[in-house]
């Protein structure tokens, strides 16, 4: 099966793309990967560029592996830059690589997204081939969720990663004191506690969605999210656009 690779989301169809997302996270949507890449913050001078790879088959898409060719490892919020150095001393070019991840971001889901696993198999077995013929040393695939695992060890070659994340769930309850029930005495004591804290200082919070902010209020956003950075003496991976 001939890959199709394209170097901007724009040239898909969001209706056809954002078809093939199995849950309702933003982060792989066609509107949001399409704003990291329209705005600059991805590119060849930030060494991410779009590289995402496509199975159409009579005119309609039924697979892509959204993806990045990397000249580095950083943004990724998994390091592997001991494979780097010690490709280095073997003399192994382990630059440009092929990343799929949500950039710069360790948000765990899909990246296989493929109408079955039939058609999210076929892809994965042209992907080696596609490597050689584009001089990528390997393909990186972080933070996978269930089907993309299943259809990651039906293929040789692969080699598993295993990390750890912990993530809070909400299930179901009715307000913060059902929460604090399913806990320990002493946690809902302390988390208490905190909170007393916080509104003693005269904290409030105020929520907004992003079209309600004005100009002012986002360059603020903007300069606490560049500020991250700065105080480790990084530039932010994301542009104000």
């Amino acid at each position: 099966m001939p890959l199709q690779s394209l170097t901007s989301l724009a040239a898909v169809d969001p209706q056809q793309w954002d078809g093939l997302l199995s849950d309702g996270q933003p982060f792989l949507r066609h509107a949001f990967l399409s704003a990291l890449e329209d705005s600059g913050s991805l590119g060849p001078n930030s060494g991410w560029q779009a590289e995402h790879l496509l199975h159409v088959q009579d005119g309609r898409l039924i697979a892509a592996l959204p993806s990045y060719r990397k000249w580095h490892s950083y943004g990724e919020y998994v390091f592997d830059h001991g494979w780097a150095d010690a490709c280095a001393r073997a003399g192994i070019e382990y630059y440009p690589k092929l990343l799929s991840a949500v950039p710069f971001s360790p948000v765990s889901g899909a990246r296989l997204l493929a109408a079955s696993l039939e058609d999210g198999f076929e892809l994965l077995q042209s992907l080696p081939g596609y490597l050689e013929i584009e001089g990528l040393s390997s393909a990186h695939i972080n933070f996978t969720d269930a089907f993309t695992d299943a259809a990651l060890a039906g293929h040789p070659g692969w080699l598993e990663r295993l990390g750890c994340q912990f993530h809070w769930q909400n299930r179901g309850y009715r307000d913060f004191q059902d929460f604090l029930d399913t806990l320990s005495s002493r946690k809902r004591k302390q988390m208490r506690k905190e909170r007393e804290q916080v509104a003693g200082q005269g904290i409030e919070f105020e929520w907004l969605e992003g079209r309600q902010l004005s100009e002012a209020q986002w360059d603020f956003v903007y300069a606490c999210y560049a500020n991250t950075y700065a105080v480790r003496r990084q530039s932010p991976y994301l542009t104000r656009a």
